[in-house]
């Protein structure tokens, strides 16, 4: 995650120590393979270009997922109890949820240019293929993709790049309520050390936000649980140079997105992306599609060695 904050800045640091906690457990429940579910033309895209394209989340199909995590963080905000806060630290606070005023969701409204690319920790959902079975006639594709070493092919981090980094989505609702008031938590004292103080309104206010952007694009409604969902997130308006918005027609929309490069960053696939698996969805004809990946894999000398695997989802098209 990038911020506007100056480097020092207590709510910076404050925030980037509560985000590196939630990457170092994702970390540890990473599985060996994320799996992106795509259509014959995505899958050509993604493996010509090596480029994954980053959806707008507001045009996902939980099109109210940010509003549901602005939640979660307001909730956890009017949930503090002021009788261990200063005055100045409570009216702070309270002002700052004030929903007539609305000066917190003026905030994250500006804030909210973010851009993801979806990954399942399933590799075979019905609930998947039925999404992209409708594309093409054939049916979908799997991309199973490497994350040993965990995570370090998307990096939050490098200087090379734009800052993107791979999050795992949370549903149960205890574990949403509990990083919002980490979040919370560790930025409150800042606060509270002087209320009166300017510049600590203005730190913890932008870090709150930045925080807030962070879940918002991380927390899902328990509707979606099933979906195991993990993802990439770039915040566009963190980005000094922003990448390009481009548009692709969906559902009679005009959908924006970015391209993300996310190269491995070890042998054998370094410089490419980590392709270790690609499964062939349920279709009327699973061994013409076999072929078909396979001549095109044949041009590819670094996806030598990806797996073709079938899928057995019990799915007719």
């Amino acid at each position: 995650m990038s911020t506007p904050l100056a480097s020092g800045d207590p709510g910076r640091d404050a925030c980037l120590s509560w985000l590196g906690r939630r990457l170092e457990a994702d970390v540890r429940r990473a599985p060996d393979l994320l799996w992106h579910y795509t259509d014959a033309g995505g899958l050509l895209g993604i493996l010509t270009h090596e480029r994954m394209w980053a959806t707008q989340t507001s045009f996902l199909n939980d099109s109210t997922e940010l509003a549901y995590g602005v939640g979660l963080v307001a909730k956890a905000m009017t949930s503090y109890d002021p009788s261990y806060l200063k005055e100045g630290t409570a009216r702070f606070l309270e002002r700052l949820v004030d929903r007539r005023r609305a000066p917190l969701a003026g905030r994250l409204e500006k804030k909210l240019d973010v851009y993801v690319t979806c990954f399942c920790a399933d590799g075979d959902l019905l609930s998947q293929w039925r999404a992209y079975a409708g594309r093409d006639d054939a049916g979908g594709y799997a991309l199973g993709m490497g994350t040993d070493p965990p995570l370090q092919g998307w990096p939050p981090h490098t200087p090379e790049t734009h800052d993107v980094a791979l999050r795992r989505v949370l549903y149960d609702p205890v574990e949403q309520e509990e990083t919002c008031h980490e979040l919370v938590d560790a930025l409150v004292p800042l606060l509270d050390a002087d209320p009166r103080d300017v510049e600590i309104q203005r730190s913890f206010t932008r870090a709150l936000v930045d925080g807030a952007v962070e879940l918002a694009s991380w927390c899902k409604d328990p509707a979606f649980e099933e979906e195991q969902e993990w993802r990439i997130v770039y915040v566009r308006t963190n980005d000094a140079a922003k990448l390009p918005v481009r548009h692709r027609m969906a559902r009679g929309l005009l959908v924006p997105y970015v391209e993300l490069e996310l190269p491995w960053p070890v042998e054998p696939l370094q410089g490419h992306l980590p392709v270790q698996t690609i499964r062939i969805g349920p279709g009327p004809a699973p061994a013409l599609k076999q072929r078909g990946v396979e001549t095109f894999l044949a041009n590819f000398p670094h996806l030598a060695d990806v797996r073709l695997e079938g899928s057995v989802a019990p799915l007719r098209l």
